[in-house]
């Protein structure tokens, strides 16, 4: 006797499991399709507004670039070699043209081409973006569990209340206070930060550990206060219960069911302070005279050297926009759930 036909578990399983996976690269293929689409139009917009903010800042490039005693003529002569003579909207075509094509320039405040100083800068405030990243992202996941399984104890209470003072506080005076007790009373690291970019690996991760340590205390009380939320959802939830009631040990109910469940909503907002730190700093780039993309946009605003601060401007606008849209693509694969489509609600 044959037994009536079935279906295999096995083969429902596998049929899922593809279906999922092609509707998930399905989503991606989208998502990255109206990013091709959208970013270059942001960074346009973004590139406009720049280039005429900076160029109604009262101040003279011509005059900063050969000082007080320079004639008028010699300044306008100056100007038209540097592109900066003429009406505002053939300037910023210029350098449009030039920033596509790769040519970006000449900085007259370094004497030097914009594009390797832009990217050396980048370079730099990613490498301290990362450390500070490092530190950053287990302190609160730690914390922020913590908390969430211990939820209205006085340790819960304690945690809070201790972020929440140190994220009140400045960033230049945590600095300052850092390098008063670190490099000045103990001299364990240096004053400056600039042997990070050209010292050993010892002395540069020596160098970077403290403007980092500033950079993640900034973002640690928002990023462990949205761990807490998430990993407080997961532990009420119903598959959170169910294993319980199988008896598995808190440390697997953790890692397997609990972290990747509380990390979807946390992942959005590692993603901007991911594209923000990898952008540099100018506060704490400038405390710890790091030569970050931070720094040198400060100086360049300062000096108004226009092509170099609209070019770091775009490098860091691009830089987290892709970094927005890495944050995405992450969010499809953890959570085959989430979609970036629009819908029409009728």
């Amino acid at each position: 006797m044959t037994s009536s036909a079935g279906t295999d578990p096995r083969t429902s399983s596998e049929a899922r499991g593809s279906r999922s996976s092609t509707g998930r690269g399905r989503r991606i293929a989208l998502l990255l399709a109206q990013r091709i689409v959208q970013i270059p139009l942001v960074l346009l917009a973004v590139s406009v507004l720049t280039f005429w903010l900076v160029q109604i800042v009262p101040g003279d490039p011509g005059r900063n670039a050969l000082g007080p005693y320079a004639t008028d003529a010699q300044v306008a002569a100056w100007d038209a070699d540097n592109g900066l003579a003429g009406p505002i909207w053939a300037r910023y075509l210029g350098w449009l043209a030039g920033f596509v094509t790769g040519h970006w320039g000449e900085s007259f405040v370094y004497q030097t081409a914009d594009a390797p100083l832009v990217l050396g800068s980048l370079a730099n405030s990613a490498q301290l973006g990362l450390v500070a990243f490092v530190l950053m992202v287990p302190i609160s996941v730690l914390l922020g569990t913590i908390q969430a399984y211990r939820e209205g104890r006085r340790s819960d209470r304690v945690i809070t209340i201790g972020l929440m003072a140190i994220s009140s506080i400045p960033e230049f005076v945590v600095g300052v206070l850092l390098l008063l007790v670190f490099a000045v009373w103990i001299h364990v690291v240096p004053v400056q930060s600039g042997l990070a970019a050209t010292g050993d690996p010892a002395q540069r991760l020596q160098a970077l550990i403290l403007p980092a340590v500033v950079l993640a205390v900034a973002y640690l009380a928002v990023l462990t206060r949205m761990v807490r939320t998430g990993t407080s959802g997961a532990i009420t939830s119903q598959y959170h219960r169910t294993a319980v009631l199988k008896g598995l040990g808190p440390v697997a109910i953790v890692l397997r069911h609990v972290a990747r469940n509380a990390l979807v909503p946390t992942l959005s907002l590692l993603g901007l302070y991911f594209g923000a730190l990898l952008g540099g700093s100018a506060i704490v780039e400038t405390l710890f005279n790091y030569p970050g993309l931070g720094a040198l946009l400060v100086v360049a605003a300062e000096r108004k050297d226009a092509l170099l601060l609209t070019d770091g401007v775009m490098v860091t606008g691009a830089v987290s926009l892709l970094t927005l849209l890495l944050t995405d693509v992450c969010l499809i694969l953890m959570d085959p759930r989430i979609s970036f489509e629009r819908t029409d609600r009728r």
